[in-house]
């Protein structure tokens, strides 16, 4: 009762619970295989200010403090993993401080979604170029900071969420309040770059899944939105991981080399479009064999977007059976992601297929483009050598997309569908790390890590020894007493 009467005192008695209807579901994510452990107190501070007193609370008793922005971790990131924990909701933390046309650069609390923020930025011409993570419009900037994703669009343009991050003020362990960037100089009025002071320290915060500090404010940079867009799809022919790879590497380059504005590059498996809500577009796609790759580039001039396309679709023509499209309803579902806003709608679609009992479990990683098919010939050596032990937990295992990034390196959407049965539920979760483990050691990066990937990275070995000590080191100087996320990465 003193912690919660101590916390209460912070944010108030409307924003501090201990009621189990309302903790309850902060126990749950977009990964409901795992545990469900509801937190002991939920609350939401409004400032930076607040953050600090909670954490200061959370060490004077010595109580596990987890930060969650929209909660739509794939991997347990966002859940508690003890019952003790104190759940620390971002989410009204979402005031835009200021949007800097001059420099392009734009400052928000870390609680403010992707969606919000764009929308706002939409009407002044600007968007945030990478649209965030593929796991939602709720999502948070700050969680977005946390990991290395960026599949709500831009990938290929802009590269992932926290190449973008030019500015960090992050709450460490002690309560001790730090800002990155390069307001690290104290006579600097507003962020404009990361690099220059020294030493790359904010780099210890991107990509850390709130194990290393609480993000409270997070400065982007932003780019002029491009008035001139145009998206393609095509079926591509047969032997369809080695045909993309082609184009992509052929796209790619020229891209590079000619700056042709390429946005996304996707390369997906039919079947996975049936998540998409578009009955014309699942009928279009329903009699195609091999795969399907998808493209969108920008331009600020109508003739300039013309030339690009040509170049482009001639290389497309080269690795393609035929285009797919025009239109949406007629299987261009480029023109859909993008031109009708269905960035964050992408995602898992060949999950989503199996209906609502089913859940997916995701083992994301970027690669070389140059190993994507071996990577994704792996997973289909990996399903054949798990299929008995699929079977009989009723789980599928898959891949539902490859994005590309703006450098020699994709994402691949893997993992498996898995049914809700309880009795299943640990055996699902076993496979799910197996496949991490094999992806991990095939030489992927697993980029999104939450609960049960940072475990996996440890428990199977895959951190260099020195490394992982050194990680081990800087959470002891950031978080002395271990209280924020304690779990992850076995930290």
């Amino acid at each position: 009762m003193a912690l919660y009467d101590e916390l209460a005192s912070v944010v108030g008695q409307k924003y501090c619970t201990d009621k189990d209807y309302i903790c309850v579901s902060y126990s749950r994510g977009l990964d409901p295989v795992l545990p469900e452990i509801i937190p002991q107190i939920a609350l939401r501070p409004e400032n930076t200010e607040e953050v600090q007193q909670i954490v200061e609370i959370c060490n004077k008793y010595e109580t596990p403090l987890l930060p969650r922005g929209g909660g739509c971790g794939l991997m347990g990131g966002s859940k508690p993993i003890s019952e003790d924990t104190v759940l620390l909701d971002l989410s009204r933390m979402k005031r835009i401080i200021n949007i800097d046309e001059d420099n392009h650069v734009v400052t928000a609390q870390a609680g403010i979604s992707w969606s919000q923020l764009n929308s706002v930025l939409f009407d002044k011409g600007f968007y945030t170029g990478n649209m965030g993570p593929g796991s939602g419009l709720n999502a948070a900037i700050g969680g977005g900071m946390s990991h290395h994703s960026g599949g709500g669009g831009g990938c290929a343009k802009y590269g992932k969420c926290t190449d973008n991050c030019v500015g960090l003020e992050i709450v460490l362990g002690n309560g001790e309040l730090i800002t990155f960037g390069s307001q690290e100089n104290q006579f600097v009025e507003k962020p404009y770059c990361k690099l220059g002071l020294g030493p790359d320290l904010m780099g210890i915060f991107l990509g850390d899944n709130g194990t290393m500090g609480i993000k409270t404010t997070v400065s982007l940079k932003i780019y002029p939105k491009p008035p001139y867009f145009s998206g393609k799809t095509w079926h591509v022919k047969d032997h369809s991981y080695d045909y993309t790879q082609k184009m992509i590497i052929e796209m790619v380059d020229k891209g590079w080399s000619k700056d042709l504005g390429i946005y996304d590059f996707f390369f997906t498996h039919p079947p996975s479009v049936m998540g998409i809500t578009t009955d014309n577009l699942i009928k279009s796609w329903g009699d195609i064999s091999g795969g399907v790759v998808s493209y969108v580039h920008e331009a600020f001039d109508q003739q300039v977007l013309e030339r690009n396309a040509e170049i482009l679709e001639n290389i497309a023509k080269k690795h393609s059976q035929k285009e797919l499209g025009p239109s949406p309803e007629e299987g261009n579902v480029a023109e859909w992601f993008y031109g009708e806003q269905g960035h964050w709608q992408f995602y898992h679609q060949l999950f989503s297929l199996m209906g609502p009992d089913f859940f997916a479990c995701t083992t994301e990683v970027m690669v070389p483009i140059s190993r994507f098919p071996e990577i994704l010939r792996k997973i289909d050596e990996w399903e054949e050598d798990k299929r008995e032990e699929l079977f009989e937990c009723d789980a599928e295992s898959g891949v539902s997309h490859v994005v590309m990034l703006n450098h020699n390196s994709c994402y691949i959407g893997s993992g498996l569908a898995a049914t809700h049965e309880p009795d299943y539920k640990e055996d699902v979760i076993e496979l799910w790390k197996d496949q991490l483990e094999m992806l991990s050691k095939t030489g992927a990066c697993l980029y999104m890590c939450g609960q049960i990937g940072s475990q996996v990275l440890v428990d199977s070995n895959i951190y260099e020894p020195n490394f992982y000590n050194f990680m081990k080191n800087i959470k002891k100087i950031c978080d002395p007493n271990g209280i924020i996320s304690p779990g992850k990465f076995r930290l």
